[in-house]
């Protein structure tokens, strides 16, 4: 059989969780709130029927069940904690924790129906005193899910999005049925090196390469630069020095350079991953993967197809989590830029985090 991935192994593990709560049978809740005094708090919103937040940490690999959310045949958990913003007003259900600060946590999030299940994870490493909201949709059959950082600024309630990362717990691995131990990495030959590139080439869309030529017609050209300075000069009203609109093109630049570079750095992740899992299949796995033509390994070429399915999500949000850290380094140096010049005093709508 094809090497089993980790998050294979939690998905069906939650699916039959959460099959028991759709026939009626209610899952216990078993997680208990951190008690440090900085800990930090978790807002978990299901706009789905049927949801559930499985919690891990270093301590509870086997995870730990918060409530339930949206179920037919139970009660909402009331579970609150206190958190200083309030939740969306179309928000259908929720619940909120305390966690444990500055330390590896791994969240499951699970939603099912009559026939569809629907499961995703995260990895949040929470700061002290943090608040965070963690919404879970169901849109055209897919899972969606998001993940802000909550803050209060200016007496306004302010979300501030964050990258969704599936880091696995490490430290789980190998402790707890969620967390299997990963086959080893076989080492190379000029054979497995052929049919990991074959495998590789036939699931990788031409669309997911960098193409530098196409990619660099999307770059800010020195007249796109002026526009956007001078729509900005518009709208302020009153007269900045020189020296602000200098650092002013020199953060877009930045922006931009780091924009350019996000295809390349999705591609390079992509392909570091996806070999990684290919290398640890034993030679006639990978012949079976290769060749789909043959007949006798229709199930292993499911299963391949299934990895290809998990690939291309993890292309595309690595792109989305690359483009949101790009927004937000770039957010963060327009914030101080406009602090550095007493922007905010004089401008609502200034550049601030």
């Amino acid at each position: 059989m094809p090497v089993s991935s980790n998050r294979s192994t939690r998905v069906i593990a939650v699916a039959a969780l959460l099959s028991a709560v759709l026939s009626g049978c209610a899952v216990k809740d078993t997680y208990t709130d951190a008690t440090e005094p900085d800990a930090a708090k978790v807002r978990f919103i299901a706009n789905t029927s049927n949801a559930k937040l499985y919690y891990y940490d270093p301590e509870h690999c086997e995870g730990r069940v918060t409530g339930e959310l949206n179920n037919l045949y139970s009660r909402d958990t009331e579970r609150r904690v206190g958190m200083s913003v309030v939740p969306p007003a179309n928000a259908r259900g929720y619940l909120e924790i305390k966690v444990k600060p500055d330390q590896d946590n791994y969240l499951h999030l699970g939603t099912s129906g009559s026939n569809w299940v629907c499961v995703t994870s995260l990895s949040l490493t929470p700061e002290r005193n943090a608040e965070y909201e963690v919404t879970l949709n169901l849109r055209d059959g897919r899972c969606g899910v998001l993940l802000n950082q909550l803050k209060r600024i200016d007496g306004r309630d302010v979300r501030l999005p964050m990258p969704v990362m599936d880091k696995g717990l490490p430290a789980c691995v190998g402790r707890g049925t969620s967390f299997p131990t990963l086959a080893p990495v076989l080492p190379d030959t000029p054979h497995r090196v052929m049919l990991i590139d074959q495998i590789f080439d036939s699931a990788t869309l031409a669309d997911m390469k960098p193409d530098l030529a196409k990619d660099s017609r999307a770059r800010f050209t020195p007249e796109k630069l002026d526009k956007l300075i001078a729509e900005r000069k518009a709208k302020l009203g009153f007269t900045l020095p020189d020296d602000y609109w200098a650092l002013y093109r020199q953060n877009l630049i930045a922006f931009d350079e780091e924009a350019a570079g996000n295809k390349t750095q999705t591609y390079k992740r992509y392909s570091d991953r996806y070999r990684l899992r290919l290398q640890r299949l034993t030679d006639q796995q990978l012949e079976q993967w290769a060749h789909p033509e043959d007949k006798a390994s229709r199930p292993t070429h499911f299963v391949a197809s299934e990895e290809r399915k998990t690939m291309t999500k993890f292309y595309v949000q690595t792109s989305q989590n690359l483009l949101l850290e790009t927004i937000n380094h770039h957010l963060d140096r327009m914030a101080q830029m406009d602090r550095q010049y007493g922007v905010c005093a004089r401008y609502s709508e200034c550049w601030k985090r």
